[in-house]
């Protein structure tokens, strides 16, 4: 083979390999964004359960409070895009207030609504807020869940939907309820892992 045969086969090479670089990336850029590409979803119940970590924010009146944990279920209906659905979540924190000390408890049932950006996508991210009822404690030490107080919260969070029918969600959200006759103004930021099962 001479010289110019040479030349075209290492071009021809060349020209070869630089077609084939861009594949992995572009194999790697179609693979995210089918992550959040929307599929087939059909309306339906669900049910499922929560738990993490809750923080009850320190409100300047004395009373400081370590790490908690939440925990709750959840029965809704998914109309594909929105969500509603009713949640009971206890929350506890150990705390101290004028130096007293022990758990601040409250158990609060809520009518959340939700709106789905992506439904039935592998990753569904979403948004949503609720009203309600919580029970809590007074103060630390004193009568348990014995004050009534309206409640609210704000939620953002993330979904995997594993499947059409289990899905694992991550959120944060901010809990809070009216001081009523409490001592203190009861804020929370709480981080909920749950896991939910559509009926189809």
């Amino acid at each position: 083979m001479d010289v110019v045969g040479q030349s075209r086969c290492a071009l021809l090479a060349l020209v070869a390999v630089m077609g084939l670089a861009p594949a992995p990336a572009a194999a790697q850029t179609q693979s995210s964004a089918s992550l959040f590409a929307p599929r087939p979803s059909n309306p339906g119940f669900y049910a499922g359960v929560e738990g993490g970590l809750n923080w009850l924010l320190n409100d300047g009146s004395g009373s400081s409070f370590d790490t908690g944990f939440a925990v709750g279920g959840v029965v809704g209906f998914d109309f594909v895009g929105p969500r509603v659905e009713l949640e009971g979540a206890y929350r506890g924190n150990n705390g101290s207030s004028f130096g007293n000390s022990g758990t601040f408890n409250q158990l609060a049932f809520m009518v959340n609504g939700y709106y789905d950006f992506l439904p039935g996508a592998i990753l569904t991210p979403y948004v949503g807020a609720g009203v309600g009822m919580a029970f809590v404690d007074s103060g630390l030490n004193s009568c348990s869940l014995c004050s009534t107080e309206f409640a609210y919260q704000g939620i953002v969070g993330i979904g995997w939907n594993t499947d059409s029918r289990l899905r694992i969600n991550l959120d944060a959200r901010y809990h809070g309820t009216t001081s009523g006759d409490l001592p203190y103004q009861n804020n929370d930021i709480t981080t909920m892992l749950g896991v939910t099962y559509k009926f189809q």
